[in-house]
């Protein structure tokens, strides 16, 4: 229950919390928060990187909206060919993932509602071309410009045409 109600990394047996902190944790965390200003801004920069490095022709992937301020926990792009690329990726050492593979209706912890494969097919769509980048903070531009020209290659290949 303490983590989302996940059984498994993909799949919610009932809805959850999240509440996974204990009295040491908010410790250290009151220590790490001096840092996340920029571990943010970093991470933000690596987003606009992709951005501007990325084929928006074969790549979609998120604005950066003037009334909205992402932290990018996640960059997350929306393509065609998905599970292809995901492999071509990994065979250059880029990992990768998805979040989340299985829209929330059609968990079992939703069955409850009646909803099934149809009820929402954009977020079924979605959850079919959906891939996360990597974009920690640790990542040197040079390693974001890589990531970016590798899948920029992949559709400019036969495999992604």
């Amino acid at each position: 229950m303490r983590n989302h109600g996940l059984v498994s990394r993909d799949v919610v047996e009932q809805f959850g919390y999240v509440s996974r902190m204990d009295t040491l944790q908010a410790a250290i965390l009151r220590f790490r928060l001096k840092r996340l200003p920029t571990i943010i801004e970093k991470r933000r920069r690596n987003a606009q990187t992709y951005r501007t490095l990325l084929d928006s022709d074969y790549v979609a992937f998120p604005s950066d909206k003037d009334k909205e301020f992402n932290t990018c926990h996640t960059f997350v792009i929306q393509i065609d060919f998905r599970d292809e690329l995901r492999e071509y990726l990994l065979s250059h050492d880029i990992p990768t993932a998805i979040h989340y593979p299985v829209p929330i209706h059609l968990q079992p912890a939703a069955s409850w509602l009646g909803y099934g494969v149809g009820s929402f097919p954009r977020a079924e769509l979605q959850a079919k071309r959906i891939l996360s980048l990597p974009i920690n903070q640790y990542l040197s531009q040079d390693q974001i410009g890589f990531i970016a020209e590798t899948i920029n290659q992949f559709f400019a290949s036969e495999v992604g045409s």
